[in-house]
């Protein structure tokens, strides 16, 4: 039996306690992991030393530099691999690799989106994205003078398509023919339809406590503050949302989210912020008996919208990964006790060298004057009776700081051991430093590698290999149309209503991968190996191969075109380029040798050879430039029927424009 809408928001609100209660225990932890990278006041006593050592921050900021140079790099940190060999499937797992990286360079401040939804990984449990398909209407007003008569009907015959489309609302305001040429205004409402990825606050995010994955969760979401503007602005009911709540003013009892218990500073109703819920939640909505997952957006008790949804919208990243526990470990969190320990013994070390410097003295008052002692100045006296040594002596501290250092170190190695950061040093004295064999540094920097391409593995396995698969999911189910976008600098036509395959995505990242420089170098070992097969007419490579080897050096090198730097084989007018260059150095060489003809008669038959090779490179250089001449005929000939097409298609649309608009086209009638 289907439940009332008011049994469901109850076993929804009911299901999330755990879930809220479970994310308060993480937010301990993540407080205290970030207090410590912070250096926040830590256990301070008053008269000693207060200094925080920074070993928490050390490995989170020791990490980011290559964690960076790795995901936010020109490389492509992962590929949909297709199934099979079928030629539609390969192209579709290109097009999804192309587009997603695309889309999510595209974000605005996308460096800043990546860069943070890791950082808060190293020094977090974890860090969640959210990924919406979002439709947005925006205003903008168009401007268009000196336009010639092509251009005038081609901005028109766009503006009607768009609104053909129903994604652009489009008012003209002025159209004229001037000396100048024609100019156009209109103010136009468009539609935007993309992907929004959303970084969402640790402490706002839920997911249930016995979760092994995000995609088995029972529940999983976030609480977000939003003005009341704004849920009305996103197609919510009017009415429903002007009778919720505002922030701070919960009626179900449940806790409230981070930070939301303030309102907004303008005196407004449709600015009061109100806090929505997101979950996607397994339950048996319909009574069927099985549990189904759906996406369902509330305000206290009051759903604001409610759907199936196979699918849970969020990427998360944990550095390290836990058995059997969707939330891990992070970087700083398993260095807070190397934190703790340090910073007792620098503080230790820091008191006894003060002591040591500004020592105390034992002082005998019957025989000597206490305000002398106390005066301090230069060349100044102190008046004592008798024995002087009996009178007056430092009271001795010892300094222990030296033998302090020994500790700090061993706890330094201990954790470029746990962590895999290398220390910057192993003491504060030469003989110190000189024990350390050059082995045991190169054994420790080597393991400091491995881990932090463990961890990059980490990453990519888990939140990024989310990222990726939920956006080519998103677009796949909203998007509706095609697109283009440029693909080192060639255009690529993307049509995800086309995609039907499910791809595996492989990581290009992680152990024994992902170093630029071993890149290059490998990939250039490589070239060789191709190039001396190439020599030996080995059926084992050819120029394609070739071709892709130096594509991966070019990428690693971080350049951006390859077409500036390569011919791609497969690509005609790039071999018809190269071809023709070819010929100019025969033809350069044929000149040589009819110098050389002059003085010596044995070189005719070398001559007549050259010849012979220039008259086939030639033929073919013709050939080919034949086929390419065909191919432009054919293309001119349909853009030419295309735009005999369009005019008589313009000439339709007219009478619908005059009549939506209730204004004369000028220059209709024109040819």
């Amino acid at each position: 039996m289907k439940m009332t809408e008011a049994e469901y928001i109850s076993k929804v609100i009911a299901a999330d306690i755990g879930a809220v209660t479970y994310a308060h225990a993480l937010k301990v932890v993540n407080d205290e992991v970030e207090d410590f990278y912070n250096c926040s006041p830590w256990r301070e006593q008053e008269g000693h030393s207060s200094v925080i050592s920074t070993d928490v921050q050390d490995v989170v900021e020791s990490d980011m530099p290559s964690l960076v140079e790795v995901f936010l790099g020109s490389n492509d940190i992962l590929t949909f691999e297709a199934n099979t060999a079928n030629e539609m499937e390969v192209l579709e797992a290109e097009q999804k690799t192309a587009y997603v990286s695309w889309i999510i360079k595209h974000q605005k401040d996308s460096f800043k989106l990546i860069h943070d939804w890791i950082k808060t990984a190293e020094v977090k449990k974890f860090s969640v994205l959210r990924y919406d398909w979002v439709e947005e209407k925006k205003a903008t007003k168009k401007k268009f003078s000196g336009l010639s008569q092509a251009e005038y009907f081609n901005q028109l015959q766009e503006w009607i398509k768009g609104d053909e489309r129903n994604d652009t609302d489009i008012t003209i305001t002025k159209q004229e023919e001037t000396d100048d040429g024609w100019t156009l205004e209109a103010n136009i409402k468009t539609t935007v339809k993309s992907v929004k990825i959303i970084p969402i606050p640790t402490d706002n995010f839920r997911i249930s406590r016995n979760a092994k994955t995000k995609d088995d969760a029972e529940i999983v979401g976030d609480d977000t503050l939003l003005s009341r503007g704004e849920l009305i602005a996103a197609g919510f009911d009017k009415e429903k949302v002007m009778k919720l709540p505002a922030s701070g003013t919960r009626t179900n009892g449940k806790a409230s989210a981070q930070n939301h218990t303030h309102n907004s500073d303008v005196d407004d109703p449709a600015s009061e912020l109100i806090v929505v819920s997101t979950r996607c939640i397994k339950i048996d909505r319909d009574g069927d008996g099985i549990a189904e997952r759906r996406k369902v957006i509330f305000a206290d008790t009051t759903i604001l919208s409610d759907e199936p949804f196979d699918h849970v919208n969020y990427a998360l990243l944990s550095t390290i990964l836990m058995p059997n526990e969707a939330i891990g470990k992070s970087r700083g969190e398993i260095t807070v006790k190397t934190q703790e320990v340090k910073t007792a013994l620098v503080r230790g070390m820091v008191d006894n060298t003060y002591r040591v410097n500004a020592g105390r003295v034992v002082v005998n008052s019957d025989t000597t004057n206490v305000d002398d002692l106390l005066t301090q100045r230069a060349s100044g006296i102190v008046r004592t009776k008798g024995d002087v040594r009996q009178a007056v002596a430092q009271l001795e501290t010892p300094y222990v700081a030296d033998k302090t250092l020994q500790v700090v170190q061993y706890i330094d190695f201990a954790k470029a051991q746990r962590t895999g950061t290398l220390m910057a040093s192993q003491g504060l004295n030469s003989d110190t430093l000189s024990n350390e064999t050059a082995t045991r540094t190169n054994a420790v920097g080597n393991e400091g590698k491995a881990k932090i391409k463990l961890v990059a593995r980490v990453l990519a396995e888990t939140g990024m290999k989310d990222l990726y698969e939920g956006i080519a999911w998103t677009v796949s189910h909203y998007q509706d149309d095609e697109t283009e976008i440029m693909v080192l600098g060639s255009a690529m036509t993307v049509d995800p209503t086309k995609w039907k395959q499910d791809q595996y995505i492989i990581p290009n990242v992680g152990l024994a991968a992902g170093d630029e420089d071993d890149v290059i170098t490998n990939m250039s070992g490589l070239l060789q190996i191709h190039a001396q097969l190439k020599a030996q007419q080995s059926p084992l490579t050819d120029d394609k191969k070739v071709y892709n080897i130096t594509k991966a050096i070019t990428k690693a090198m971080k350049l951006r075109k390859i077409s500036d730097y390569f011919n791609d084989p497969e690509i005609p007018d790039q071999v018809l380029l190269a071809q023709n260059e070819q010929l100019m150095t025969l033809a350069e060489q044929q000149k040589a040798l009819l110098e050389q003809l002059q003085n010596n008669p044995l070189a005719e038959a070398e001559l007549v050879k050259r010849e012979g090779d220039i008259a086939i490179a030639q033929g073919k250089l013709q050939l080919d430039a034949a086929k390419l001449a065909e191919n432009q005929r054919q293309f001119d000939e349909g853009t030419n029927q295309t735009n005999i097409d369009r005019i008589a298609q313009l000439e339709k649309q007219y009478v619908e424009l005059e009549l939506k608009y209730k204004q004369d086209v000028p220059g209709k009638g024109l040819e």
